[in-house]
């Protein structure tokens, strides 16, 4: 299998296209193979019925603390618990696309749509479910270092 990358400024960003041969079925197999035994999943608990259940990261929107755990709340609405405290947590999602923006909240920075500034030097952040968040003075340095 021979792999050639080009980088096409005309695609969406976040957006791979992918060419096969037709004579070649197996290869889009073993491609979509690969990348899904590459995304990473959190074990959280359903609070329905109590059980364990894989998450991908990906699909989460925002981490929240609350006590001794944390709430995991999904693109698609879905409310799960994490077992950790968010100072732990915050290890898990920091190096998957994540940031923390305050002392109670980790958010997808993939999923913010727009921000502005407010007073006392926050920034006011909206996400793609229509949410939004303050970002402490303490927590922007991270965040504007994660939009460059």
């Amino acid at each position: 299998m021979k792999l050639i990358f080009k980088t096409d400024t005309n695609i969406a960003a976040e957006t791979a296209l992918i060419f096969t041969h037709p004579k070649e079925p197996g290869i889009k197999q073993q491609i979509e193979t690969a990348i899904q035994k590459n995304e990473k999943f959190i074990t959280a608990v359903n609070t329905l019925n109590n059980r364990n259940i894989q998450v991908p990261i990906q699909a989460i929107l925002i981490v929240e603390s609350e006590e001794r755990m944390c709430n995991l709340r999904l693109t698609t609405g879905e409310m799960y618990l994490y077992a950790k405290r968010l100072k732990y947590a915050e290890a898990d999602f920091i190096n998957n696309g994540f940031i923390r923006i305050n002392n109670q909240t980790i958010i997808n920075i993939k999923e913010v749509k727009q921000f502005a500034p407010t007073t006392n030097a926050r920034i006011e952040v909206s996400l793609s479910d229509g949410s939004t968040y303050f970002i402490s003075r303490h927590y922007i340095q991270n965040f504007r270092r994660a939009l460059s």
